[in-house]
Protein backbone atom coordinates (compact mmCIF):
# COMPACT_ATOMS: atom_id res chain seq x y z
CA UNK A 1 0.00 0.00 0.00
CA UNK A 2 1.15 3.52 -0.83
CA UNK A 3 0.48 6.70 1.10
CA UNK A 4 -0.22 10.14 -0.33
CA UNK A 5 -1.95 13.46 0.19
CA UNK A 6 -1.28 17.22 -0.06
CA UNK A 7 1.66 16.85 -2.46
CA UNK A 8 1.02 16.57 -6.17
CA UNK A 9 2.19 17.71 -9.58
CA UNK A 10 0.27 19.90 -11.98
CA UNK A 11 2.57 19.10 -14.88
CA UNK A 12 5.30 16.70 -15.87
CA UNK A 13 7.85 19.39 -15.06
CA UNK A 14 6.82 19.33 -11.38
CA UNK A 15 7.51 15.65 -10.83
CA UNK A 16 11.28 15.75 -10.24
CA UNK A 17 11.12 18.32 -7.46
CA UNK A 18 8.24 16.41 -5.87
CA UNK A 19 10.55 13.51 -4.99
CA UNK A 20 12.19 15.17 -1.99
CA UNK A 21 8.84 16.21 -0.52
CA UNK A 22 7.43 12.71 -0.84
CA UNK A 23 10.54 11.14 0.67
CA UNK A 24 10.40 13.36 3.76
CA UNK A 25 7.04 11.83 4.71
CA UNK A 26 7.46 8.33 3.28
CA UNK A 27 4.97 8.85 0.45
CA UNK A 28 4.72 7.36 -3.03
CA UNK A 29 1.09 8.01 -4.11
CA UNK A 30 -0.05 11.08 -6.02
CA UNK A 31 -3.30 12.19 -7.63
CA UNK A 32 -3.74 13.09 -11.28
CA UNK A 33 -3.20 16.79 -12.02
CA UNK A 34 -6.27 18.91 -11.42
CA UNK A 35 -8.18 19.63 -14.61
CA UNK A 36 -5.99 17.26 -16.67
CA UNK A 37 -8.99 16.25 -18.77
CA UNK A 38 -9.06 19.80 -20.19
CA UNK A 39 -5.38 20.82 -20.13
CA UNK A 40 -3.62 17.61 -21.23
CA UNK A 41 -4.01 15.59 -24.41
CA UNK A 42 -3.68 11.77 -24.30
CA UNK A 43 0.01 11.92 -25.27
CA UNK A 44 0.76 14.36 -22.46
CA UNK A 45 -1.16 12.15 -20.03
CA UNK A 46 0.87 9.11 -21.11
CA UNK A 47 4.13 11.02 -20.72
CA UNK A 48 3.12 12.24 -17.25
CA UNK A 49 2.28 8.71 -16.11
CA UNK A 50 5.48 7.25 -17.54
CA UNK A 51 7.60 9.91 -15.84
CA UNK A 52 5.81 9.41 -12.51
CA UNK A 53 6.38 5.65 -12.65
CA UNK A 54 10.05 6.13 -13.49
CA UNK A 55 10.36 8.15 -10.27
CA UNK A 56 8.63 5.48 -8.19
CA UNK A 57 5.29 7.28 -7.88
CA UNK A 58 1.86 5.72 -8.40
CA UNK A 59 -0.94 7.90 -9.78
CA UNK A 60 -3.85 6.71 -7.69
CA UNK A 61 -6.94 8.71 -8.48
CA UNK A 62 -8.60 11.57 -10.30
CA UNK A 63 -11.58 13.23 -8.67
CA UNK A 64 -14.65 14.29 -10.64
CA UNK A 65 -16.64 16.18 -8.03
CA UNK A 66 -19.76 17.05 -9.99
CA UNK A 67 -23.30 15.78 -9.55
CA UNK A 68 -23.88 13.15 -12.25
CA UNK A 69 -27.48 12.72 -11.01
CA UNK A 70 -28.44 16.31 -11.75
CA UNK A 71 -32.11 16.66 -12.78
CA UNK A 72 -30.98 18.74 -15.78
CA UNK A 73 -30.76 16.09 -18.51
CA UNK A 74 -28.67 18.17 -20.90
CA UNK A 75 -26.20 18.99 -18.16
CA UNK A 76 -26.16 15.35 -17.09
CA UNK A 77 -25.18 14.33 -20.61
CA UNK A 78 -22.31 16.85 -20.57
CA UNK A 79 -21.09 15.50 -17.24
CA UNK A 80 -21.28 11.92 -18.46
CA UNK A 81 -19.19 12.84 -21.51
CA UNK A 82 -16.69 14.60 -19.25
CA UNK A 83 -16.43 11.45 -17.12
CA UNK A 84 -15.73 9.43 -20.27
CA UNK A 85 -13.01 11.87 -21.30
CA UNK A 86 -11.44 11.66 -17.84
CA UNK A 87 -11.46 7.87 -17.93
CA UNK A 88 -9.81 7.69 -21.35
CA UNK A 89 -7.08 10.14 -20.34
CA UNK A 90 -6.64 8.51 -16.93
CA UNK A 91 -6.12 5.20 -18.73
CA UNK A 92 -3.43 6.81 -20.87
CA UNK A 93 -1.81 8.13 -17.68
CA UNK A 94 -1.96 4.80 -15.86
CA UNK A 95 -4.09 6.31 -13.10
CA UNK A 96 -5.90 3.71 -10.98
CA UNK A 97 -9.32 5.33 -11.01
CA UNK A 98 -11.68 8.22 -11.65
CA UNK A 99 -13.88 8.74 -8.60
CA UNK A 100 -17.28 10.38 -8.19
CA UNK A 101 -20.14 10.28 -5.71
CA UNK A 102 -23.60 9.00 -6.58
CA UNK A 103 -24.85 12.58 -6.24
CA UNK A 104 -28.36 13.89 -5.64
CA UNK A 105 -31.68 14.94 -7.15
CA UNK A 106 -31.85 17.92 -4.82
CA UNK A 107 -32.57 21.15 -6.76
CA UNK A 108 -29.41 22.71 -5.28
CA UNK A 109 -27.33 20.39 -7.53
CA UNK A 110 -24.92 20.04 -4.58
CA UNK A 111 -23.71 16.44 -4.71
CA UNK A 112 -23.84 15.89 -0.94
CA UNK A 113 -27.36 17.28 -0.48
CA UNK A 114 -29.93 14.79 0.86
CA UNK A 115 -33.03 13.88 -1.13
CA UNK A 116 -35.53 11.06 -0.50
CA UNK A 117 -35.25 9.75 -4.07
CA UNK A 118 -31.63 8.77 -3.48
CA UNK A 119 -32.59 5.75 -1.35
CA UNK A 120 -35.15 4.29 -3.76
CA UNK A 121 -35.05 1.38 -6.19
CA UNK A 122 -35.78 3.88 -8.96
CA UNK A 123 -32.62 5.76 -8.04
CA UNK A 124 -30.55 2.57 -8.18
CA UNK A 125 -31.85 1.81 -11.65
CA UNK A 126 -31.28 5.35 -12.91
CA UNK A 127 -27.75 5.51 -11.51
CA UNK A 128 -26.99 2.09 -12.98
CA UNK A 129 -27.88 3.49 -16.39
CA UNK A 130 -25.64 6.51 -15.76
CA UNK A 131 -22.71 4.23 -14.91
CA UNK A 132 -23.29 2.10 -17.99
CA UNK A 133 -23.45 5.21 -20.19
CA UNK A 134 -20.15 6.39 -18.73
CA UNK A 135 -18.43 3.04 -19.36
CA UNK A 136 -20.05 2.19 -22.68
CA UNK A 137 -17.46 1.10 -25.23
CA UNK A 138 -14.41 2.20 -23.21
CA UNK A 139 -11.42 -0.14 -23.23
CA UNK A 140 -10.04 0.21 -19.71
CA UNK A 141 -7.26 -2.08 -18.53
CA UNK A 142 -5.72 0.02 -15.75
CA UNK A 143 -8.31 2.62 -14.79
CA UNK A 144 -11.63 1.97 -13.10
CA UNK A 145 -14.66 4.20 -12.66
CA UNK A 146 -15.38 4.08 -8.92
CA UNK A 147 -17.91 5.51 -6.49
CA UNK A 148 -17.07 6.86 -3.06
CA UNK A 149 -19.66 5.96 -0.38
CA UNK A 150 -21.65 8.70 1.29
CA UNK A 151 -24.68 8.70 3.55
CA UNK A 152 -27.05 10.63 1.27
CA UNK A 153 -27.67 7.81 -1.27
CA UNK A 154 -28.13 4.03 -1.18
CA UNK A 155 -24.38 3.54 -1.82
CA UNK A 156 -23.44 3.55 1.87
CA UNK A 157 -23.27 0.11 3.53
CA UNK A 158 -21.18 -2.89 2.37
CA UNK A 159 -24.07 -5.17 1.40
CA UNK A 160 -25.84 -2.48 -0.63
CA UNK A 161 -22.60 -1.43 -2.32
CA UNK A 162 -21.75 -5.00 -3.33
CA UNK A 163 -25.26 -5.63 -4.65
CA UNK A 164 -25.13 -2.49 -6.78
CA UNK A 165 -21.66 -3.14 -8.20
CA UNK A 166 -22.75 -6.66 -9.14
CA UNK A 167 -25.88 -5.29 -10.82
CA UNK A 168 -23.74 -3.06 -13.04
CA UNK A 169 -21.40 -5.82 -14.12
CA UNK A 170 -18.34 -4.45 -15.99
CA UNK A 171 -15.03 -5.09 -14.19
CA UNK A 172 -14.02 -1.47 -14.85
CA UNK A 173 -16.59 -0.38 -12.24
CA UNK A 174 -15.78 -0.49 -8.55
CA UNK A 175 -15.37 1.15 -5.16
CA UNK A 176 -13.35 4.06 -3.91
CA UNK A 177 -13.02 3.01 -0.27
CA UNK A 178 -13.54 5.70 2.33
CA UNK A 179 -14.33 3.61 5.37
CA UNK A 180 -15.08 6.61 7.57
CA UNK A 181 -17.86 7.67 5.19
CA UNK A 182 -19.54 4.31 5.80
CA UNK A 183 -19.81 4.62 9.58
CA UNK A 184 -23.40 4.61 10.84
CA UNK A 185 -24.91 4.48 14.33
CA UNK A 186 -24.81 0.69 14.38
CA UNK A 187 -21.07 0.65 13.77
CA UNK A 188 -19.87 3.85 15.44
CA UNK A 189 -18.61 1.88 18.44
CA UNK A 190 -17.82 -1.22 16.40
CA UNK A 191 -15.83 -0.09 13.39
CA UNK A 192 -13.92 -3.37 13.52
CA UNK A 193 -17.00 -5.27 12.39
CA UNK A 194 -17.72 -2.70 9.67
CA UNK A 195 -14.15 -2.85 8.36
CA UNK A 196 -14.08 -6.64 8.24
CA UNK A 197 -17.47 -6.83 6.58
CA UNK A 198 -16.39 -4.24 3.99
CA UNK A 199 -13.23 -6.13 3.06
CA UNK A 200 -14.92 -9.54 3.09
CA UNK A 201 -17.50 -8.29 0.59
CA UNK A 202 -15.62 -5.67 -1.42
CA UNK A 203 -11.84 -6.15 -1.31
CA UNK A 204 -11.73 -7.16 -4.98
CA UNK A 205 -13.53 -3.95 -6.01
CA UNK A 206 -11.30 -1.39 -4.23
CA UNK A 207 -9.28 0.86 -6.56
CA UNK A 208 -8.08 3.58 -4.16
CA UNK A 209 -8.58 4.58 -0.53
CA UNK A 210 -9.10 7.60 1.72
CA UNK A 211 -7.80 7.54 5.30
CA UNK A 212 -9.66 9.60 7.92
CA UNK A 213 -11.11 9.27 11.42
CA UNK A 214 -14.42 10.14 13.05
CA UNK A 215 -15.51 11.38 16.47
CA UNK A 216 -18.83 12.37 18.03
CA UNK A 217 -19.29 16.02 19.04
CA UNK A 218 -21.32 15.51 22.22
CA UNK A 219 -21.50 19.27 22.79
CA UNK A 220 -23.89 19.54 19.86
CA UNK A 221 -27.58 19.29 20.76
CA UNK A 222 -28.27 16.44 18.31
CA UNK A 223 -26.23 13.81 16.48
CA UNK A 224 -23.08 15.33 14.98
CA UNK A 225 -19.99 13.47 13.88
CA UNK A 226 -16.76 15.25 13.00
CA UNK A 227 -13.86 14.26 10.79
CA UNK A 228 -10.73 14.35 12.98
CA UNK A 229 -7.04 13.52 12.82
CA UNK A 230 -6.25 9.83 12.50
CA UNK A 231 -6.01 8.35 15.97
CA UNK A 232 -8.31 10.93 17.59
CA UNK A 233 -11.51 9.09 16.66
CA UNK A 234 -13.12 5.66 16.88
CA UNK A 235 -11.74 4.00 13.70
CA UNK A 236 -9.96 0.71 14.35
CA UNK A 237 -6.81 1.49 12.36
CA UNK A 238 -5.07 -1.71 13.41
CA UNK A 239 -7.69 -3.75 11.58
CA UNK A 240 -8.06 -1.22 8.76
CA UNK A 241 -4.36 -1.16 7.92
CA UNK A 242 -3.95 -4.93 8.19
CA UNK A 243 -6.84 -5.48 5.79
CA UNK A 244 -5.52 -2.80 3.41
CA UNK A 245 -2.13 -4.50 3.35
CA UNK A 246 -3.83 -7.61 1.95
CA UNK A 247 -4.85 -5.69 -1.19
CA UNK A 248 -2.49 -5.39 -4.18
CA UNK A 249 0.68 -3.64 -3.00
CA UNK A 250 0.22 -0.58 -5.22
CA UNK A 251 -3.17 0.37 -3.76
CA UNK A 252 -3.04 4.10 -3.05
CA UNK A 253 -4.21 5.54 0.28
CA UNK A 254 -4.73 9.28 0.62
CA UNK A 255 -5.19 11.65 3.54
CA UNK A 256 -7.48 14.55 2.66
CA UNK A 257 -9.43 17.64 3.75
CA UNK A 258 -6.62 19.43 5.59
CA UNK A 259 -5.33 22.83 4.51
CA UNK A 260 -1.84 22.92 6.06
CA UNK A 261 1.19 20.75 5.39
CA UNK A 262 1.81 20.41 9.13
CA UNK A 263 -1.62 18.78 9.59
CA UNK A 264 -0.88 16.28 6.84
CA UNK A 265 2.55 15.68 8.39
CA UNK A 266 0.92 14.75 11.69
CA UNK A 267 -1.40 12.27 10.01
CA UNK A 268 1.37 10.77 7.87
CA UNK A 269 3.51 10.23 10.98
CA UNK A 270 0.63 8.64 12.87
CA UNK A 271 -0.16 6.33 9.95
CA UNK A 272 3.44 5.12 9.68
CA UNK A 273 3.46 4.47 13.43
CA UNK A 274 0.10 2.67 13.35
CA UNK A 275 1.21 0.59 10.36
CA UNK A 276 4.37 -0.48 12.17
CA UNK A 277 2.29 -1.44 15.19
CA UNK A 278 0.00 -3.51 12.95
CA UNK A 279 3.00 -5.26 11.38
CA UNK A 280 2.55 -3.70 7.93
CA UNK A 281 4.08 -0.77 6.06
CA UNK A 282 3.51 1.84 3.39
CA UNK A 283 5.84 1.44 0.43
CA UNK A 284 8.14 4.34 -0.34
CA UNK A 285 9.23 5.54 -3.77
CA UNK A 286 10.98 2.92 -5.89
CA UNK A 287 9.88 0.06 -3.64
Amino acid sequence: MRLGGFFGAQSIDDLDELCEQLDIYGLSAISAPGGFEETMNPEACAAFGEKARSLGMVVGEAGMWVNVMTPDKEEQTRRIENARTMLKKAEAMGCHCVVTLVGTKDPSDAGLAPHPYMYTEECKEEFREVVLRILDGLELKTTRYVIEPWHNPFFYQPEDIRAFIDSVGPPAFGLHLDQMNMVNQEHFYNTTDLINKTFDLLADKVASVHLKDIRCDFGHMFLKWDEVNIGDGVMDYDTYLRRLAQLPQDVTCFCEHMSEERDYALNFARLHRLAQKAGVRFLRRNE
